[in-house]
């Protein structure tokens, strides 16, 4: 697959090439007291912080790629994401990394598994566009991470909003809280806690936004929830962790409208609400994820059988509505699952996974997998 960088059409790359030089010039100038670079979150100059041209072109490159996807819906989010420094919030990594069109993992549990992640940019996008936060808001984020959604955030509530994150790991919230200040947003409230339980402190809240997993909606999140108030969920739908970022809208007490749903993965929310997982590993890099008692463990000798492909002769295109194929699978049959490969697992074994679909896979509860795959027939 090439990457949208080198796939960009010559006028959009030369408006890539202008913008970049423009930024860069204008990163260098001191401010104006009282301009608007001195003024507020809105400020295109990072808050004082000196960027060189390579490091603009990287930056806007990057916001063309979340456009070339059709992501942006609003002129508020992708101000937003022209003006946070996204690299400061991933300290030690390079330009090209730190402004990627993909993950970054910043921290891993003893057993490699991914605990905290910079999301994917056009992910954070989606999620910002459903949450349709206005200045002035008040909002509350449960997960906070790099510290880099938290920034948007306040980039999108500006001077007359409130931004309080909440994140239970305390070495996360500590380099947070340090990156945030260092990109100039020092007005944000981070708070080391376990966002089961929200922030009643500056509550009630217009929005809030969930950047893990979660296998529930805590009460305090509808407690903390003004009476017309939104919230944007990754909320996990089956055992096996298949997750959808939903937006609901509150329109009473008791009742949440959702209203979007969007494709997504993330680390599982941590602390209260965690939920153990059942999974089968079937070999050292390749691990099972179902819904608890729907499989034995002789699934996890499906491997060592002979393997058969079936090509079913369906045709599906870049743009074909097909996202929700898993959720289908995984509401019409008992026996749906997903697989977890590593990129070493790849080399060494039959399986090649749709990543389109999280590792979609049915069983039989026994010692048969099938899982489902894709190959590019035209480009």
């Amino acid at each position: 697959m090439t990457s949208l960088v080198h796939a960009l059409p010559d006028q959009l790359r030369d408006q890539a090439a202008a913008v970049s030089t423009r930024l860069a010039a204008n990163l260098q100038q001191p401010p104006r007291p009282g301009s608007e670079d001195d003024r507020g979150p809105s400020s295109p100059r990072w808050r004082g912080q000196s960027l060189s041209k390579g490091a603009a072109g990287v930056a806007v490159l990057h916001g063309l790629h979340i456009r070339g996807r059709g992501t942006f819906r609003s002129p508020a989010v992708e101000a937003a994401f022209a003006a946070v420094p996204r690299h400061l919030f991933l300290p030690g990594m390079d330009l090209a990394t730190a402004y990627a069109p993909q993950v970054v993992v910043t921290k891993r549990a003893p057993d490699g598994s991914a605990l905290s992640s910079a999301s994917h940019p056009n992910m954070v996008a989606t999620m910002l566009e459903q949450l349709d936060l206005q200045p002035g808001h008040r909002v509350l984020e449960i997960g906070a991470a790099t510290g880099i959604n938290a920034a948007l955030l306040a980039e999108l509530t500006g001077p007359s909003g409130a931004v309080a994150t909440v994140e239970i790991d305390s070495e996360l919230a500590a380099r947070a809280r340090t990156a945030l200040t260092a990109a100039g947003y020092d007005q944000v409230q981070v708070v080391c806690g376990d966002g089961a339980f929200g922030h009643p402190d500056l509550a009630p809240y217009d929005r809030i936004i969930v950047t893990a997993g979660a296998w529930d909606i805590p009460a305090a999140w509808w407690q903390q929830l003004t009476p017309h108030g939104r919230m944007v969920v990754p909320l996990r739908l089956h055992g096996s962790g298949l997750t959808r970022s939903i937006a609901f809208h509150r329109h009473a007490d008791t009742l949440l409208i959702s209203d979007s749903v969007k494709v997504c993965g993330f680390v599982p929310l941590r602390g209260a609400s965690d939920s153990a997982a059942h999974t089968i590993q079937l070999a050292d890099d390749i691990t099972l994820n179902l819904a608890a008692n729907t499989g034995s463990r002789a699934l996890g000798r499906a491997l060592t059988h002979p393997a058969h492909q079936i090509w079913t002769g369906i045709m599906i295109g870049d743009t074909d509505p097909v996202e929700h194929l898993d959720l289908w699978l995984a509401t019409s049959t008992d026996h749906f699952a997903r697989l977890s490969l590593t990129p070493t697992a790849h080399r060494h074994t039959a399986l090649d996974p749709a990543p389109r679909w999280a590792g979609a896979t049915l069983h039989d509860g026994d010692a048969t997998l099938a899982d489902h795959t894709a190959q590019v027939l035209h480009r």
